[in-house]
């Protein structure tokens, strides 16, 4: 019989409040006990060690007392979890190899494989995996968050949207308010990446409140990194910075730090330091290589360009378009290497293939590129009129500017004063006013006045 303790711990983490389980782990059964009473007490003892502490090799022990396949899933899991990419799809492999394994492993297993093998650029073996779930990808929301995640790093967001809002609609009908939530959260990454930013926060925002309720697979950080980009790229560098900083707060896997230094990057270029913002989104590009997140990589080198140093992510991106399975980052490798030589041509040709993607912010910056580039003013709205991210401002005389005069030159149509923008920028006011020189002489003006036009486009 299993005890009263195992079954409340069980319930609490489930519910993803951890720290009420904290103070009293469920008891350790006596080793005469049946197996799967020891593997669930063993499987919810290390979740909350792990998210207790953050000590995965600690919880990764508690699971090795035990053995066995569902524990070796779990396991897995918590490796994954760790930032341990390549270690956890080759655990959850074999896992997934023996015919024999339990249902109850099968779903861990499944999930680990897909969310690595995504990160990775296996799109491949994230979708063989869920194949091998079989009719269990239907009835577990697990399974249905990953696959979602898997096309959106594939670069299918027409798939993924459907997915993501099929799922939310079934959830909101049935009352699954907790999965509804991951749902929320999966709609609200798809609209981000099509550049539907006004869509993107208010899901977000929606998956933010119901995931301090409910957040059994701890994505409350994750969402808010997300959530805290999407208001950057609006421009809302306020409200991005609050958010950012609750995000930091939250308990959260190494697996996501990437993504944790992507939203600093956006949260940075919203106050207008794209040069500052560009590194931080290049140390990000690091750890996840470093990780073998090989397709997290290659956004993160992407956004490299978007924020304005595409000569230092390019021959990089070219590398990852032959390591990453699917049409997105070839499509990006070509972007950049575009951008890093002012190629009015190729970025049209980007363009036309982000549009094919589905990924209608890309397509918007680099067409506003290629007319900066051609002398020209982008015609008309752009398709994403929320954001507001540096390549849709750049204008042609921004064009012929370098990141950090661009910077200033960006300031000072905001109206900012030297020792203001110098403060933003961690800059000296003299050494603004020496760059403002150098912008008024290669924009053939001689005051701030005039500036404004030149760098501000029409809207």
């Amino acid at each position: 019989m299993v005890r009263s303790g195992q079954l409340a711990a069980e319930v609490i983490v489930r519910r993803g409040l951890y720290d009420e389980a904290a103070p009293a782990p469920p008891d350790q059964p006596p080793a005469t006990a049946p197996m799967t009473h020891r593997t669930r007490r063993a499987v919810t003892a290390a979740a909350i060690r792990y998210w207790e502490t953050g000590d995965a090799r600690a919880a990764e022990r508690v699971l090795a007392e035990v053995g066995g396949p569902v524990p070796g899933a779990h396991r897995a899991g918590l490796v994954l979890l760790d930032g341990r990419t390549a270690s956890a799809r080759a655990d959850e492999d074999r896992v997934l190899r023996d015919r024999t394994v339990p249902g109850a492993a099968i779903i861990p297993a499944v999930a680990t494989v897909v969310a690595g093998a995504s990160m990775s650029g296996r799109f491949d073996r994230a979708w063989i995996a869920i194949e091998q779930a079989g009719l269990a990808r239907w009835e577990f929301a697990l399974l249905g968050y990953v696959h979602c995640f898997s096309l959106v790093m594939a670069g299918q967001v027409a798939e993924a949207r459907r997915m993501a809002e099929d799922g939310h609609r079934e959830a909101v009908a049935e009352g699954k308010v907790v999965v509804a939530a991951g749902w929320s959260m999966l709609r609200g990454l798809v609209a981000n990446a099509r550049g539907d930013l006004a869509t993107a926060v208010d899901s977000l925002d929606i998956a933010v409140r119901l995931l301090e309720r409910h957040d059994p697979y701890r994505m409350l950080a994750p969402c808010l990194a997300w959530l805290a980009s999407a208001r950057a790229m609006s421009g809302e560098r306020t409200k991005a910075q609050h958010t950012l900083r609750l995000a930091t707060e939250a308990p959260v896997g190494r697996l996501f730090t990437p993504l944790f230094g992507l939203s600093q990057a956006w949260t940075t270029a919203a106050g207008g330091d794209t040069t500052l913002a560009a590194r931080q989104a290049d140390a990000a590009a690091d750890v996840a290589m470093a990780s073998g997140q090989f397709a997290v990589e290659a956004v993160a080198r992407y956004d490299v360009a978007r924020l304005g140093d595409p000569h230092s992510a390019h021959r990089r991106l070219a590398t990852l378009a032959g390591l990453v399975q699917g049409r997105l980052a070839p499509v990006m490798a070509g972007a950049a290497a575009a951008l890093a030589r002012s190629d009015a041509h190729g970025l049209d040709r980007a363009a036309a293939a982000f549009t094919t993607l589905g990924f209608d912010l890309l397509a918007s910056e680099t067409s506003t590129a290629s007319a900066a580039i051609r002398n020209r003013t982008a015609a008309g709205p752009t398709a994403c009129p929320h954001a507001t991210t540096p390549l849709l401002r750049l204008t042609p005389a921004l064009a012929g500017l370098t990141r950090r005069e661009r910077d200033v030159a960006l300031l000072v149509a905001d109206g900012m004063t030297s020792s203001a923008i110098g403060e933003r920028l961690r800059l000296s006011a003299r050494t603004v006013d020496n760059c403002l020189g150098r912008i008024f002489q290669k924009l053939g003006v001689t005051n701030r006045r005039d500036v404004v036009p030149l760098v501000l486009r029409d809207t």
